[in-house]
C-alpha cells in the first residue's frame, strides 16, 4: 500500500510504530522517546494527522486531578482553620468555655469571620457570648476526615470522596483541580501495511515567498498539503467582566464565612437588606443616593423575634459578644 500525503512527522511516527510489536499500545513518553522528539505537540498533532487518515487509533481519555492549591498546603501543613480553632476550644480548663471576644483575640481578624462560619456548620452554637458544642466528638472526626482528604492529595477526582470534594470546592484557595488528557496510539492494518519505502522523510514548503517563485527549484517541490475540511478548535477569547469578577469574589468570602444563598425576590425590606447584615443606622449606604426606596409597599409586617435580635445586634451586639 503507498502512503497517503503524509507530513514527515507523521511519517516518522508511523515508522517508529512499524519498527515495533503490531499490537502495541503507544503512550505520548514512548512516542516521545521513539521519534526524538521533545515536543509534545508535534507527536499530538502527528498522532491526529494519522489517525485522519485511518492509519492509527486513538483512544484519548480526560482525567480530571486535585490537588492542593496555596491556601491548601498552607492548611495542610499548619492545619486547617477549624482545627486550629477547635484545638483552642479544648485548651480550656474544666469549668471554663471559650468565648466569641476570646476567639477574636487569639486569631486574626481575618481568621475569626471565617472561622464563626465553620464552627456553626460543624454544629458549634454561640449562647450568651460563649462557645458551646452539641456534639463535640462528631466535630473532631469531622475535622479528621477533612485532614485526611487534604493529605490525600494530588489524586484523581473519581477516586476521591465525593462530599469531601464538594466541600472544599466550595472553599476559596484550597484544592484546585487540572484536567490533563491521556493519549494512546495504535496501529491499523492499514497503517501497518503502509511501505517503510513511502516513509522516508523529505523537504516540505510550506510557505511560498517571492525568492521562491524566482527560482526554478518550485517546479519540482514537494508542497505541504492543508485539508481545509478538518475541525479546528474554536478560539475562545472572553472573559468575565469587572464588575461580574467583583460579584463573584464577594459571594465566595460571604459563603466562606458560613452564609448561605438564597435566591429570593429583588425587592427586600431595608431590615432584611440592611439591618440583618448589621448595617449601623447612620451608614452611607441607606440614603437615597446608594438605595432605592419604593412608596407602594412602604412596609411590610415582620415577626417580634426578628425585629428583637436585630435591636439587640445594633445596641449591644446580641449574642455576639461584639460591641
Amino acid at each position: 500500500m503507498g502512503a497517503p500525503d503524509l507530513l514527515n512527522p507523521e511519517r516518522r511516527m508511523l515508522r517508529a510504530m512499524q519498527l515495533s510489536e503490531s499490537d502495541r499500545s503507544w503512550d505520548l513518553e514512548s512516542l516521545l522517546a521513539a521519534c526524538d522528539w521533545t515536543d509534545q505537540a508535534v507527536a499530538v498533532g502527528a498522532g491526529h494527522g494519522l489517525e485522519n487518515h485511518g492509519l492509527v487509533n486513538l483512544d484519548e481519555q480526560v482525567l480530571r486531578e486535585i490537588s492542593l492549591d496555596l491556601g491548601g498546603e498552607d492548611a495542610h501543613e499548619n492545619g486547617l482553620l477549624e482545627h486550629r480553632i477547635w484545638t483552642w476550644m479544648n485548651g480550656f480548663d474544666e469549668g471554663t468555655s471559650p468565648s466569641m471576644q476570646g476567639l477574636q483575640e487569639a486569631f486574626e481578624r481575618h481568621e475569626a469571620g471565617p472561622g464563626v462560619g465553620l464552627l456553626k456548620q460543624l454544629g458549634v452554637s454561640i449562647e450568651g457570648g460563649l462557645l458551646v458544642a452539641s456534639n463535640p466528638d462528631g466535630i473532631s472526626e469531622t475535622i479528621a476526615s477533612r485532614t485526611a482528604f487534604l493529605a490525600s492529595l494530588p489524586a484523581l477526582a473519581e477516586t476521591l470522596d465525593q462530599e469531601m470534594l464538594r466541600h472544599f470546592s466550595a472553599r476559596k484557595n484550597l484544592i484546585k483541580a487540572v484536567e490533563r488528557t491521556v493519549r494512546h496510539w495504535t496501529l491499523t492494518a492499514d497503517g501497518q501495511a503502509v511501505s517503510s519505502d513511502d516513509l522516508q522523510e523529505s523537504v516540505v514548503i510550506t510557505d511560498i515567498t517571492p525568492e521562491l517563485l524566482q527560482g526554478e527549484e518550485w517546479k519540482t517541490a514537494e508542497f505541504r498539503s492543508f485539508d481545509v475540511t478538518l475541525e479546528a478548535a474554536t478560539p475562545r477569547t472572553g472573559r468575565s467582566h469587572p464588575m461580574q469578577a467583583l460579584i463573584e469574589r464577594i459571594r465566595a468570602i460571604f459563603l466562606e464565612m458560613g452564609f448561605s444563598e438564597l435566591v429570593d425576590d429583588y425587592v427586600q425590606s431595608a431590615g432584611w437588606n440592611m439591618d440583618a447584615l448589621f448595617i449601623p443606622q447612620d451608614h452611607p449606604a441607606r440614603e437615597m443616593q446608594d438605595t432605592f426606596y419604593l412608596d407602594q409597599p412602604s412596609s411590610i409586617d415582620l415577626d417580634d423575634d426578628v425585629l428583637q435580635a436585630w435591636k439587640a445586634i445594633h445596641e449591644h451586639g446580641g449574642e455576639t459578644g461584639s460591641t
